[in-house]
Parts: structure tokens; sequence; C-alpha cells
């Protein structure tokens, strides 16, 4: 059927059959309400689109593209639904101002799509998380939570791989600062290393087994024991008995005995409320995956090469848009000194969120990558002047004008995985690394591209602009960037 067929299943005290009264409710009530997905009076499913066309190879198409118009309707900000998320926005960060030192705000800019929800039940088949009842994209703060617990047990179990600074004390980050921070998670999850934290199989339990020796020594180990034996006086008693230390002996059985470690339920002291984005132009968008071997997954057929790729539409926040993380810590349930380290050690699990993991959906591919939105920093040796969101040098009052400019037409961009920097080469030559905020704004320039570069740890053929200052090159940004 046309697409001028499609219309919402909307009731009677609703004018207006074709949508033009609902041009400014929000993307969340458009796509769950409001959506035009149904096909003609009869009110028949959308899906029955293919029924209605001759059966053929354009048929997947044809209907992918009318599931994609469908989708484009719902993603454009009316004025109010702007109006609320700018409220929302707002009254988050007044609000975590009142929190002083208990209060971390982290603003940040993606750098690939954002996508979460996919897997909510809705017609078209794949979802979208739209928290009721303002209709707006958001990120859970469960999900956050989560996403932060996994950066922060990857760092402490694999510092050197992740190359993690040492705290103040010079203490590295452990699992029993994890404990403090999140929460004990006794229970086996699927996802991330602690499903296998007390596995001695698993390259994450002898990565945790490795670290008892330092953990044992650790003089807040008796007050988690305190807090998390609570409830079980006795068992309490005997771990705290202050005729001899078994610290030891606590960790270990946490090792060896799985009943006792889903019998902890201890709260970690920090909280992280829900994001919401700021999508970039106003407008959410329509992203398209391709899986392929369907015959394979779902009817167990043999997979081959001849198989057809089948487009899938879903909605997404665009890249290059405004992210708010907010978390508030109960500090005064925190030992010293985590109490006064918490803010810079969540700063760095943030950064390794931001640079490893990902939030949302779809992260293995690369969606839901970003990065923190700093204030650019002025090198002494590189140009005096701010590195823009397009990748090049903005001139300030003390830029020397006479800067001179190099064309590289074909350089290879290199990651340093380790520190984050990142450098241009071109015919033998390499510039000095960008590091910080501005390898940061670099990668929101290469918008879709840094995910490669992230992943490859190198980006080939990338035209860009160096200048050369006694011995050193320093790398301006991209071509025709300005």
């Amino acid at each position: 059927m046309p697409l001028s067929q499609r219309i919402a299943a909307l009731p009677a005290y609703i004018p207006s059959a074709d949508n033009t009264a609902l041009v400014d409710a929000a993307p969340g009530h458009r796509f769950l309400m409001y959506l035009r997905y149904w096909q003609g009076l009869n009110g028949d499913a959308y899906a029955a689109y293919k029924k209605c066309r001759p059966q053929g190879r354009d048929e997947r198409a044809a209907f992918t593209r009318e599931s994609a118009e469908t989708l484009k309707e719902v993603c454009p900000l009316g004025n109010a639904a702007k109006a609320t998320l700018g409220g929302i926005r707002t009254r988050q960060q007044a609000l975590i101002a009142t929190y002083g030192a208990d209060g971390l705000r982290i603003p940040a800019t993606s750098t690939a799509p954002f996508a979460t929800g996919l897997g909510n039940e809705h017609p078209i088949e794949n979802g979208f998380a739209f928290l009721t009842p303002y209709g707006l994209p958001y990120l859970a703060g469960s999900g956050v939570k989560g996403v932060l617990r996994r950066a922060a047990e990857e760092m402490a179990l694999f510092p050197e791989e992740y190359a993690l600074t040492p705290l103040p004390e010079g203490e590295g980050l452990s699992l029993l600062d994890i404990w403090w921070l999140f929460g004990f998670e006794g229970a086996e999850t699927k996802n991330g290393p602690v499903a296998a934290i007390f596995d001695p199989s698993t390259l994450a339990g002898r990565a945790f087994e490795q670290t008892l020796a330092r953990l044992v020594l650790r003089d807040d180990l008796r007050d988690f024991i305190r807090v998390a034996l609570a409830d079980d006086k006795k068992t309490r008693a005997y771990f705290l008995d202050d005729t001899e230390d078994r610290r030891p002996a606590f960790l270990q059985r946490l090792l060896a005995d799985k009943t006792f470690r889903q019998s902890i339920h201890t709260r970690g002291a920090l909280d992280c409320w829900d994001v919401f984005p700021a999508p970039a132009g106003d407008r959410l968008v329509v992203e398209i995956m391709t899986p392929h071997h369907a015959g394979y997954y779902m009817n167990g057929q043999t997979p081959h090469d001849a198989e057809s790729p089948v487009p899938v539409s879903f909605l997404a926040v665009p890249a290059l848009s405004a992210f708010d993380f907010h978390v508030v810590c109960a500090s005064s349930r925190l030992p010293e000194p985590l109490r006064s380290n918490w803010q810079p050690l969540l700063q760095r699990i943030f950064r390794h969120a931001f640079d490893w993991l990902g939030f949302g959906a779809k992260t293995a591919v690369g969606y839901g990558a970003m990065v923190t939105k700093e204030a650019p920093a002025t090198v002494a040796e590189r140009p005096a002047g701010e590195l823009t969101a397009t990748g090049s040098i903005r001139q300030t009052a003390s830029t020397p004008t006479e800067v001179s400019e190099t064309l590289w037409p074909t350089a290879k961009l290199t990651l340093n995985p380790g520190t984050g920097e990142i450098k241009a080469m071109f015919e033998g030559r390499t510039t000095a690394g960008l590091k910080g905020s501005e390898a940061d704004a670099l990668r929101i320039a290469l918008g879709d591209r840094a995910n490669k570069l992230k992943k490859d740890k190198e980006l080939k053929n990338v035209a860009v602009k160096v200048s050369q200052q006694s011995n050193l090159i320093v790398l301006l940004g991209f071509a025709g960037n300005d």
C-alpha cells in the first residue's frame, strides 16, 4: 500500500487522522502511542504490508524503506519536547550542585550513535527506551551504574593492560574499593568480569587471586566484614575475632563458598541518575542493521555466502549529542582514604567506560562511544589556541598568524590504547601526540571513523594539516575543517 494510507490508531477524541495535530508530540509519544504504522481504515498491521506486494527480490527492500519512513516521522523534537528536555537537564544540574563534594557531574559528547531499549516490545520489533510520561529518550541510572561497575572491575583486575594511574596513596583500584562504591555482587551473571571473578579457572579469577595478598592488608577490610555480615552476628564475630587476623580466611571463603557469597548483600555508596541526552540537531536518527544468515540463526540451516542481508530499521540518538552523567555518593559510608578520593577515582572509571565499553545497546559494534566534554587545554609546544570539534586549531589573540601549514593528504592516524595519545604519520614523519581533551576533540571530529580507530588502533588515508615548529611537527587538524 502507498505511504499515504499509513495511519495512527488513535481514539476518536483525538482529531486528525493524518497526525497533523500531533506534530509537537514528544518522540516517545509518537513512537509508542501515535505511530502511523497501521494500514488503511481496516486496521491491518503495517507488518502485513509485505503480503500486499508481489513476492520478489525487492519486497524486503520496499518494506524496509517504508518502515524507515515511518520511523523518520518520530525523530524530530518539537518545541514542547525541547522545552521539557531543557527543563529536566537544567534541574538535574541545579540539584547536583546542592550535594557539594558528594555530587559529581560528568558532561560528555557521543562520538557514535547511541541506542537503548532495542529489545522492548513494539510493533516494528525494535523498541527504544523513552521515559514516561515525558516521551524523551533516556539511559536508566541502573544501566549507567552497571557499565561503571564493569569498567571498574576491568581496571582493578587488569591494571597493567589499562594503565591505571595509582591513587595518591600509591595503591591502585581494588575489588574492595568496588565493593564499597558499587556494593558487593555475589550472584552469578553472564556479562563482564564479575561472571568469573570467583572462578580460578578463568582469566578474571586468576587475576583476582593475585590481588588477595594486597587485599588482606587493607585495614578497611575489617570494616567491610562488619557491614557485609551485619545480619549474621555469629559469623561476623568469628571473622572479627581480635585474637587472630581472619581477613585471609574471609577472602578464601568468598572464593570457595558460593552460598556464602550469595548471602552477602551490601549497598554501595554511589547512586547514578537517569541520563537525558540532548540530541544533536534536535532530532533522533534512523539507523539500519543488516543481519546475515537468518536461515542459520532462525531455522538451523547451513550458513553460506549467498544469503542476502535483512535490513532492519531502528531509532538512535545521533553522534555529537550531549550527555550529562550525575553521580551522588554517600561518602559517610566510605572508609578513608576512599572518602576523599572517590571523585577522581570515578572520573578515571568514566574515562575507561567512554574509551572501552560504551553505553546503551550495540556497543560491540561501536554504538554508545563517548568522550568527556572538557575545555580544550593549550599545550606550550603547540600553537596557542584551542582544538575545535571539527578537529582544527581555533586561533586566539595570542596565536601567531604566520603559522605555516602543510597538508598531509594520506596520513595514517595511530592510537596508543594505554595513554589515549593520537599521532599522525606521513612519508616517514610523525607528529607530536595529542592527548586529553585535544585527542577527545579529534575523535569527535572523526565521527563514525573514530570507532575504527579505536578498534584497529590506526586509521589510514586521512587528510590532515600540520605545522613545523623547530624540531616538532604539530597536528593542527583535518584538511578542510576550519
